[in-house]
């Protein structure tokens, strides 16, 4: 059989070997930088498609990250000269643990991917508002902007211990077709961070309001959206969830790129760990 005769009639069944090594071939899991938070190591991570479209990035956690987790509030970094008297004390501390995870270069590279590094923050006994979200949770800042730019806020007294100057620019409004309607200032401006843009239609805010476990909500500073964050009390993780959740889209993006369009919350029984990522990324155009 002459190769003319042979390959019309095999044809269809090497479509169907691509076709099925197309789809089992995994994606490409790419760890970041890793660090302690308490006595265990966090570690950020990206998958990447077959095709190199991103599909993930996120954090990864053990299960023993809880039992080493330090029980009381931070006094020894995140610490703000507010008064600019040149003393810190007790009440000028934001009382949360950070870490700064960069995120693998495969992401940081590529350009299309607006999000750089990850701060992941514990709050032993929670934040403001406290009658919200007074409970132990992590929150999780997918970063669009450098650290030198959130290391430039100055230390002062408005907002949560910043200079007044920058909170004044921090909370400059996001043209409204950048941010979901649902998503306002509040002036929950943090040092070193930037304006909190909080989902006013979240289940905590409802009346009567449903007890916080998880929330989204977006950062802002100079009329830019600057951070995407997932915020998850201990409780809701201790639960073992493997959920998905969808993120509010805006009608334009300022940049263009691949944008989440669901953050998710997954315990994975075999490794004992734990992952908090976005998910679901489409390609936006600027307008």
């Amino acid at each position: 059989m002459g190769l003319s005769s042979w390959w019309p009639a095999r044809r269809h069944y090497f479509v169907f070997i691509v076709a099925i090594l197309a789809y089992v071939t995994p994606a490409a899991a790419l760890d970041g930088e890793a660090k302690k938070l308490g006595r265990e190591a966090v570690t950020a991570f990206a998958v990447v498609g077959t095709d190199e479209a991103p599909k993930s990035i996120g954090v990864r956690f053990p299960i023993s990250l809880f039992a080493g987790l330090p029980t009381k509030r931070n006094t020894t970094s995140r610490c703000f000269d507010a008064n600019q008297d040149g003393t810190l004390v007790t009440e000028e501390c934001e009382g949360d643990t950070e870490v700064q995870l960069s995120l693998p270069t495969v992401m940081t590279e590529r350009g299309d991917v607006p999000f750089g590094w990850i701060g992941m923050n514990w709050n032993p006994d929670g934040h403001p508002p406290w009658e919200v979200y007074g409970l132990p949770h992590f929150d999780f800042h997918f970063y669009m902007v450098s650290r030198a730019d959130i290391d430039a806020h100055r230390a002062g007294p408005c907002g949560f211990f910043i200079h007044c100057d920058d909170f004044k620019r921090a909370t400059k409004p996001v043209p409204q077709k950048y941010v979901h309607a649902d998503h306002v200032s509040v002036g929950a401006t943090v040092q070193k961070m930037g304006d909190h843009l909080i989902d006013t239609q979240a289940p905590e805010f409802r009346k009567p309001p449903i007890k916080f476990t998880h929330t989204f909500i977006f950062g802002a500073d100079d009329g830019h959206i600057t951070f995407y964050e997932p915020m998850i009390t201990v409780e809701y993780l201790q639960s073992r969830p493997n959920h998905c959740i969808a993120i509010k889209q805006p009608q334009a993006w300022e940049r263009a790129g691949h944008y989440p369009t669901k953050y998710c919350i997954r315990y994975l029984p075999v490794e004992d760990q734990y992952t908090v990522s976005l998910e679901n990324f489409v390609k936006r155009k600027a307008e």
